[in-house]
């Protein structure tokens, strides 16, 4: 079983897609993947508030690599970050690079549901969008499902949620956690 996403750089190669640090974003020169390994590429939320124009730049080099198979972690969080504006700017731009790459993403959403929902519909993605450690209640599940996202669940998650999700839209993960 993949592990969908996890911070945890030292996992067997092809076993999980681990996303690449601030460091490495900041500095895409020093990528330096393993081979077999899988790799994500994204600008949290929770930097938002700190150079995002470079680390945007480093989402657009480091995704054309052949190994990042995914956009992500990025989002919203209205906890944590620069403005609701500023990180929907941030986001949307990583979420039209994924569709002009091809490649799925992985979404960190804190008390935002209804900015995530409103993009999705302008933006009519062709590309997988996953709600990174859904711990949602069974409403909010279904409304997602309903809108055509995957939900991927660590160690903590709701049992019914996890329930009455599809297999085939349903992903594990570590984050940095013990394994699933």
């Amino acid at each position: 079983m993949l592990d969908y996403h996890t911070h945890n750089p030292h996992v067997a190669p092809g076993s999980a897609i681990v996303n690449l640090p601030l460091d490495t974003v900041l500095r895409p020169e020093t990528f330096r993947p393993e081979a077999g390994a899988l790799y994500s590429v994204g600008v949290h939320p929770w930097w938002t508030d700190q150079g995002a124009e470079a680390l945007l730049a480093g989402v657009e080099q480091l995704a054309q690599h052949p190994q990042v198979v995914a956009i992500g972690e990025c989002g919203v969080d209205a906890l944590k970050g620069a403005t609701i504006e500023r990180q929907i700017e941030i986001l949307k731009h990583q979420l039209l690079l994924a569709e002009r790459i091809e490649k799925p993403v992985t979404l960190h959403v804190v008390r935002a549901f209804h900015h995530i929902l409103s993009l999705r519909r302008d933006i009519r993605p062709r590309q997988r969008w996953v709600i990174h450690g859904f711990r949602g209640k069974p409403e909010l599940a279904l409304q997602l499902l309903n809108a055509g996202f995957d939900l991927s669940f660590g160690q903590r998650y709701n049992v019914e949620s996890y329930r009455l999700t599809p297999d085939d839209r349903k992903h594990h993960e570590t984050d940095s956690e013990a394994p699933f």
